[in-house]
């Protein structure tokens, strides 16, 4: 038995086939472009439509066997907007746009019924900002679906929502798992605007022909690309935290319901299972400066990498630190800096702010297990700098494998056999936390007097 997926995130689609056993067969990557003018980030639908259906029938070409159906996941925040013809009006919104910066009020004190504090990021904002800047859009828009559920609609026809995203949007009461009803009502976001919400691993109906697999292959739905990461990486399971290495790096927890935190750091929403939550922090987007390690050459093996320090992160995940962040900079530079020098600050920015979040989540529950993920990881330097600077044993999934997470979820949705990703194998031992404190307490200094000296 064969389960196809699409996993589209900010700058490329990627499509796979897995066996239901296990064995991944296949895996094709194709390109995407993201518009970008100033705060605003979106995306032309008919191009990433067209790269979706290059990447999937490239993939499953040549592939024989008997499918068991088809999954998808994505980006989270990231949405369309429908006419009435069920046509996009104009371009899609990715999830780093921060349009809805003026917007975010709404949200203010909502912690508690929405899971999220206030960011510019979250679709509710931005959903507020197209209505108030953009009537004539607002007013012909029939359909709003994120860009998981446009993608479930292209593929079946069918609307749905699946819970993550909307809990990812600030639009859910992350509890009940349903809409926000009255915070919608209360900004004129109408329901019938709103597709009905499904847990991850719903059954939504039968494929439309023109996508290389069998018109009728059952379609299930995916959930937030963290999520199934974290499935997949067995971050399911209690006392496991998960970091998904990317250009942005969540850093999740499972829980067994939503968490009262009296600081109120870490965001919450639905889970990859219908009876778990996750408890999530992020180091922010450092990882998107791995496209300089080609330029800056080998990292090195410095602990001080020539006194300099990267500020690409915050030091912990909070409202406080996201809405007041630090310029990207680097601090000590001298002539007698090289690349690798320069390398190396950025890879411990990276995981210092990772160890914020890590230990910030360990407030409030116990974790046994670390579990690194990702493409920002796939070299293995994170994750073994991270078992020094933590001073745990890192178990390291070296290949991604949200695909077995979504070969999980069809499987389970067509009554196939119940495949549970078991976690990766301890790469990393724990190193000596001591041999960073020093250079992570400076770190930390550099970034609080940026944050206050000049703030982005």
């Amino acid at each position: 038995m064969l389960v196809a997926g699409l996993d589209v995130g900010g700058s490329s689609v990627k499509a796979w086939v897995q066996q239901v056993d296990g064995a991944l067969l296949s895996s094709v990557t194709v390109p995407t472009t993201a518009l970008r003018d100033g705060f605003r980030v979106e995306f032309e639908p008919a191009g990433w439509l067209a790269a979706c259906r290059e990447a999937l029938t490239c993939a499953v070409a040549g592939v024989d066997g008997e499918w068991c159906g088809l999954t998808v996941s994505s980006l989270r925040q990231g949405f369309v907007l429908l006419g009435a013809a069920g046509q996009p009006l104009g371009n899609g919104v990715l999830n780093s746009d921060r349009r809805g910066g003026p917007y975010t009020s709404v949200l203010t004190d909502r912690h508690g019924l929405t899971g999220h504090w206030p960011a510019p990021e979250l679709t509710l904002p931005k959903l507020l900002a197209v209505q108030a800047e953009e009537p004539d859009r607002w007013a012909r828009t029939r359909r709003i679906l994120f860009l998981h559920d446009w993608l479930i609609a292209c593929l079946t026809g069918l609307h749905v929502t699946e819970s993550s995203y909307a809990c990812a949007g600030g639009m859910a009461d992350v509890a009940a798992r349903t809409w926000a009803v009255d915070l919608l009502e209360s900004v004129a976001i109408r329901l019938d605007l709103l597709a009905p919400i499904v847990e991850a691993g719903t059954l939504v109906g039968p494929l439309l022909e023109g996508w290389g697999l069998p018109a009728g292959t059952p379609v299930v739905s995916g959930c937030g690309d963290t999520q199934l990461a974290a499935m997949g990486a067995g971050g399911l399971a209690p006392g496991v935290v998960t970091i998904v290495a990317g250009s942005s790096t969540p850093v999740a927890a499972a829980v067994a319901a939503p968490l009262h935190d009296p600081l109120g750091h870490p965001w919450i929403s639905t889970h990859a299972r219908p009876d778990l939550w996750v408890l999530e922090g992020n180091a922010g987007y450092p990882g998107s400066f791995s496209g300089w390690w080609d330029e800056l050459g080998p990292t090195g093996v410095s602990v001080d990498p020539g006194g300099v320090l990267a500020i690409t992160a915050v030091e912990r995940w909070s409202q406080a630190t996201w809405e007041r962040k630090p310029p990207w900079s680097l601090v000590g530079l001298s002539p007698d800096t090289t690349g690798a020098h320069i390398r190396r600050a950025l890879l411990e920015a990276h995981a210092f702010s990772i160890a914020g979040s890590v230990e910030d989540l360990n407030r409030l529950v116990e974790l046994d297990e670390v579990v690194v993920t990702g493409g920002a990881a796939s070299d293995g330097a994170l994750p073994s700098l991270l078992a020094d600077v933590l001073g745990r044993a890192i178990r390291w999934d070296r290949l991604p494998s949200a695909a077995a997470a979504g070969t999980a979820l069809v499987s389970a949705a067509v009554g196939g056999p119940s495949v549970v990703p078991a976690l990766p194998e301890i790469a990393f031992p724990a190193g000596d936390p001591t041999a960073f404190a020093s250079r992570r307490g400076r770190w930390i200094e550099a970034v609080e007097a940026l944050r206050e000296a000049l703030p982005s």
